[in-house]
């Protein structure tokens, strides 16, 4: 274990991508790398556990028409104010690294896709949640998606994995945050094995924390 590393001040890091990109497996590598090398680290994921978040997943799992695209933004907007409140800001304030497992990125581009303005979505998000020092988007095929995804699940794909709504999605990611200082993209098609991928993610995330750390 690497001597403790003090920050200057937190820092919040999301991983986002489509279903299957691999953004969980991402997230964990990145958050055992960070504590390994010394810095004060959390993991978060959304949806989280609480009411909004169980409903969420029962969309995913047993139909999302038993909403429409409003109710459904609302319910994730509503999980995420509270995920702020009681886990993002506590972290930054005590200068932690915090990786998100998907953040508000996602709700720009799924509930986007579905016929909401991504811009609006942008918008609303940003008044009650931090925007991210970095967020790294993993970019991958549905097809190959969709693959990862039956592969690692018995139950199969849910409500929100379907290939051609994954291909507009993903397209909907790149044109919205393509160009940002603050957005890096990574080919997961490109790189073979999760350990590439966790270098590539490793490149871009350690400057921003070499950068925050107290000298």
């Amino acid at each position: 274990m690497a001597d403790k590393k003090l920050l200057k001040n937190g820092v919040l890091i999301a991983i986002e991508g489509i279903d299957g990109a691999g953004k969980t497996t991402q997230a964990s590598l990145l958050y055992e790398k960070l504590k390994n090398s010394g810095y004060s680290a959390v993991l978060l994921h959304e949806p989280t556990r609480s009411q909004w978040g169980e409903k969420i997943r029962d969309l995913a799992k047993n139909g999302r028409h038993k909403v429409t695209l409003e109710e459904e933004l609302d319910l994730f907007y509503k999980d995420r104010i509270e995920d702020v409140q009681k886990n993002i800001n506590p972290k930054l304030q005590e200068k932690y690294i915090v990786v998100m497992d998907r953040y508000y990125f996602s709700n720009v581009v799924y509930q986007g896709v579905g016929g909401l303005s991504p811009d609006y979505i942008e918008t609303i998000n940003e008044k009650i949640a931090p925007p991210p020092k970095l967020a790294i988007i993993l970019d991958i095929s549905p097809s190959e998606a969709i693959k990862r995804i039956i592969a690692s699940r018995t139950d199969g794909p849910n409500h929100f994995e379907k290939e051609n709504y994954l291909e507009k999605v993903r397209e909907l990611f790149l044109k919205q945050f393509s160009g940002r200082n603050n957005v890096k993209i990574i080919d997961g098609d490109g790189l073979h094995s999760q350990q590439e991928v966790s270098e590539a993610v490793w490149s871009f995330v350690a400057p921003i924390v070499r950068q925050a750390e107290e000298t």
